[in-house]
């Protein structure tokens, strides 16, 4: 299985997690007002493919019902993608989320990497990668964006770049934008019918509800088409979709939200820079990944554990070392808790 944030050891509760890249705002009062309305709903089936959440989602995007597929959390729809297109060969654009890999290599798929450089702040090189396809001539071409664990976003205009070489391949991009929803970004979701594209979306990170699992994804319908003969019945619950049109409708939540972000990632990101034993990557989401000019993250995980703190360390990652370790933005109490910490290390 491979790695991931979120501390389980011990008393959970008594220790503060940057090492998951949820909403620490927590779950919408409304949202849990709702659920606990419809609890006893959970006697009786959920759609079997979610049809009235679609739909919801559908007018709230502007795109048709059948260009939509719902998951249970994005994970789901990673496994279900390599499964129905079990491409030969797959282009992974790292260091970035490890579930790529591993589920296109259980479905028989020899992946590549296509690794973006420290040197560039881990800013991608649009020339490059286009040379990189050319040469490797994948089937399928993986980006996260915004991309975990770098924060790195490829604006809509270099994405339609990509699209249109992988276009002439007969190609498909599989983009992740399950962190857009903390940007200010625009989505390639208008490209979904013209191009072999697939988007990749999580409502579990925006609106904190990491426990229910919901996602879904968008493309052309002839490949949602393809995708929902392989997908099993039933993946997502009666509670998750019971809460697309509450999270849909939350304006109040979404906005607190984004004004959280902006003021606590400023903040962060601000003090993070003033310690001389760290190089913090400007990041378009709602975490920084950190690397140590000298020392083990793993160590620094311990001692911060030690004083109630969790961080991810990123050795896992490929292309990163035992240096790297990512912090999601918290609270400004609980931000300003790890600076005054991390201040006292030299």
């Amino acid at each position: 299985m491979n790695k991931h944030g979120g501390y389980f050891g011990g008393n959970a509760d008594s220790v503060i997690d940057f090492s998951v890249n949820v909403n620490p705002l927590g779950i919408s009062p409304k949202l849990v007002e709702s659920l606990k309305k419809n609890l006893e709903d959970i006697v009786r089936y959920p759609e079997i493919d979610g049809e009235t959440g679609k739909n919801l989602l559908s007018k709230t995007l502007d795109i048709h019902i059948n260009q939509i597929i719902l998951g249970n959390g994005a994970t789901e729809l990673i496994y279900l993608f390599a499964k129905a297109i079990k491409p030969n060969k797959v282009l992974i654009v790292e260091p970035t989320f490890t579930e790529y890999r591993r589920a296109f290599e259980i479905n028989g798929s020899s992946i590549y990497q296509f690794v973006v450089s420290r040197n560039k702040d881990f800013n991608m090189d649009i020339d490059d990668l286009l040379n990189e396809i050319k040469f490797i001539q994948p089937d399928v071409l993986v980006i996260c964006n915004p991309n975990n664990p770098t924060g790195g976003f490829i604006e809509k205009e270099k994405i339609k770049a990509i699209l249109e070489t992988l276009n002439k391949m007969q190609s498909f991009l599989f983009i992740d934008e399950s962190f857009i929803d903390f940007t200010n970004k625009d989505s390639c979701k208008e490209y979904i019918s013209k191009y072999p594209l697939f988007i990749l979306r999580s409502m579990t990170k925006f609106y904190a509800i990491a426990g229910l699992r919901l996602g879904y994804g968008l493309a052309h319908k002839d490949l949602t088409a393809k995708l929902n003969i392989f997908k099993e019945p039933w993946t997502v619950n009666s509670l998750a979709l019971q809460s697309i049109p509450v999270l849909l409708d939350d304006k109040e939540y979404k906005e607190m939200t984004l004004k959280w972000l902006q003021e606590e990632k400023d903040f962060l990101f601000r003090e993070l820079t003033k310690l001389n034993y760290l190089k913090v990557f400007k990041s378009s989401s709602n975490f920084f990944l950190c690397m140590l000019t000298d020392g083990d993250a793993e160590k620094l995980q311990n001692y911060l554990l030690e004083q109630g703190i969790y961080i991810r360390t990123c050795e896992d990652f490929y292309g990163l070392s035992n240096s790297y370790f990512r912090i999601a933005v918290r609270t400004h109490d609980e931000n300003l808790m790890l600076i005054n910490i991390l201040k006292k290390l030299k």
